[in-house]
This record gives C-alpha cells, structure tokens and sequence, in this order.
C-alpha cells in the first residue's frame, strides 16, 4: 500500500473518531439534562425539606423523597440526587457542608 493510501486511511479513521466522540459527549450532555428536567419537579420537594428539617444528608433527602413523592412517584438512584444536588450546590441554591445539605443564607 503506498503512503499516500495509508495516510487516507489514518485521517478517514481519525476523522471518524472525532466524530463518534463529538457524538458520544452530546449524547452524555443530553442525558444530564433530560435527568435535571426531570429532577426539578423534585427541587421544591428537597427546599421544603430543608426548610423543615434543616440539614438532610444525601441519604434522608433520598428516602424522603422515596418515601412522600407520590405524585410524580420518585424512582431516580442515590447518584442521580447526588449529580441534581451538586448542579443545586453549583447554582448556590444548596450549601453542602460535612456531608449535609442545607439551604444557601
């Protein structure tokens, strides 16, 4: 085969790369805002349960909301709250300190 050839070759397959890469981050950014869409229904849920019980940690918010969410039923794993509540954190809606969660002053 000549270089010419080869050198083709490499670039059609680096291009290719690229591309189900470029594929595979927009699939994983579309995935996390389908879960924050669907994690904000639960956001007052988590604010009231601030409000009234003061500092919950990951696993009490994730067994109340199991627990009283309802309507819409709350079936979402103990990673997928955590991710919601970082991005919370992130949006200086929640504080996280020593492993609670509590309400930004």
């Amino acid at each position: 085969m000549s270089d010419v050839n080869k050198n083709s070759i490499v670039n059609e397959s680096c291009e290719a790369f690229q591309m189900n890469e470029d594929e595979g981050e927009s699939s994983v950014a579309s995935v996390e805002e389908q879960l924050k869409k669907e994690m904000t229904v639960y956001e007052k849920f988590i604010i009231g349960m601030l409000t009234n019980f003061g500092n919950m940690t990951l696993d009490k918010i994730h067994n109340t909301l199991k627990m009283f969410c309802a309507e819409p039923s709350y079936d979402k794993s103990l990673q997928q709250l955590q991710s919601f509540l970082s991005g919370l954190v992130s949006d200086e809606k929640l504080e996280m300190r020593d492993g609670l969660y509590l309400l930004k002053k």
